[in-house]
């Protein structure tokens, strides 16, 4: 999260069980031990297939957004990645999650 204040002096107030933060533990070291690389997006057919395909979804679903009696309207945002489902329309990943149960702070 990010958080713009814009008078100084002024007492900033959270309520009880608002959220505040967002944190995403990373390992130490983890990121260093990664080495990026630059490819063309060609050099992966299906890949740029799929990218594709998201772009002329995600371009169609946008202008849609200006209709208000549209599919896009009624679905107000686009589920396929929450879904876990590519935008070809194929199954993704079997091991895809869009929740995580995580332990509540001790």
């Amino acid at each position: 999260m990010n958080w713009q204040f814009t008078r100084a002096g002024h007492w900033i107030r959270f309520e009880a069980g608002e959220p505040i933060c967002h944190i995403f533990p990373v390992s130490r070291g983890g990121l260093e031990a990664v080495t990026p690389e630059m490819r063309k997006l060609s050099e992966n057919p299906e890949l740029e297939g799929e990218y594709k395909a998201w772009s002329d979804s995600r371009n169609s679903f946008n202008e849609g957004l200006s209709d208000p009696n549209s599919d896009a309207v009624r679905e107000k945002w686009q589920k396929s990645y929450f879904r876990g489902v590519c935008p070809s329309g194929r199954n993704g990943p079997a091991d895809h999650r869009s929740r995580l149960r995580l332990k509540p702070f001790g």
